[in-house]
């Protein structure tokens, strides 16, 4: 089975139409869609749940947050990560499955680099981290912060302890397993523009994001993951999640 958390909070307007596409998208496949209403204030989990979904409810504990409590109530081998807004392409998740069945240790959409559906300047400061993170650490990563991946179950978990409460907890996923060494597929998919109001505070959210860089920068430098994963073995994972 393929757990696919879905972190919201006042989505009520786009996450019916994420749940249905994600059901969709995955219609071949064993899974269960969790939304984690996390202090919503619109009745997203009571739309959510009416469109299929198991919903968690929390009390505004933030995104990173939202993700590790879905993580641990998940019941697959195998975790899906799609954001509530409707930006990201649901039917892009049977290819990241496939490629993390096919020995990935995480498979990633990347989101063009430029484009319509973000501003200018925060489109600027990723580009800057992602430079940063290949001429220091030497690993290239077309999307540090992605919101749809498809990895482990017992990977996030093992992390969970070194996974910040907030939106840096995508770009600490993609440092941490990239340090363990085992390969991390990048795959190019559509964005678009969010439905609702961005939750995202430039100054707030960039200086996050530029302190789990530069720790993971020194990951990479080391060759190693943080200590909650360095021990851990990869399971091999079946055709059915």
């Amino acid at each position: 089975m393929i757990s696919v958390v879905i972190p919201a909070r006042d989505e009520v307007h786009a996450i019916a139409g994420v749940v249905r596409r994600v059901g969709a998208a995955l219609a071949g496949e064993a899974h269960e869609i969790l939304v984690v209403d996390d202090g919503s204030w619109d009745g997203t989990g009571a739309v959510a749940r009416e469109a299929g979904a198991r919903v968690l409810t929390l009390t505004g504990v933030g995104y990173g947050a939202a993700i590790k409590a879905g993580a641990a109530q998940a019941r697959g081998s195998l975790l899906a990560l799609i954001d509530a807004d409707g930006t990201y392409p649901e039917a892009a998740l049977p290819r990241l499955l496939s490629a993390v069945r096919g020995g990935a240790r995480q498979a990633i959409g990347a989101r063009p680099k430029l484009g319509a559906s973000e501003p200018f300047a925060r489109s600027a400061v990723k580009a800057l981290f992602r430079g940063a993170v290949r001429w220091l650490g030497g690993f290239e990563a077309p999307d540090l912060n992605s919101g749809l991946r498809v990895l482990r179950t017992s990977d996030l978990l093992s992390l969970a302890p070194v996974l910040p409460d907030r939106f840096s907890l995508t770009t600490t996923l993609t440092l941490a397993l990239a340090a363990a060494g085992d390969p991390i597929v990048f795959l190019p998919i559509d964005y678009h523009a969010r439905v609702g109001r961005s939750k995202w505070r430039p100054v707030r959210d960039t200086w996050l994001m530029g302190r789990t860089v530069a720790r993971g920068i020194g990951w990479l430098r080391e060759g190693r993951a943080p200590g909650t994963l360095a021990a851990l073995e990869l399971p091999a994972v079946g055709g059915t999640g």
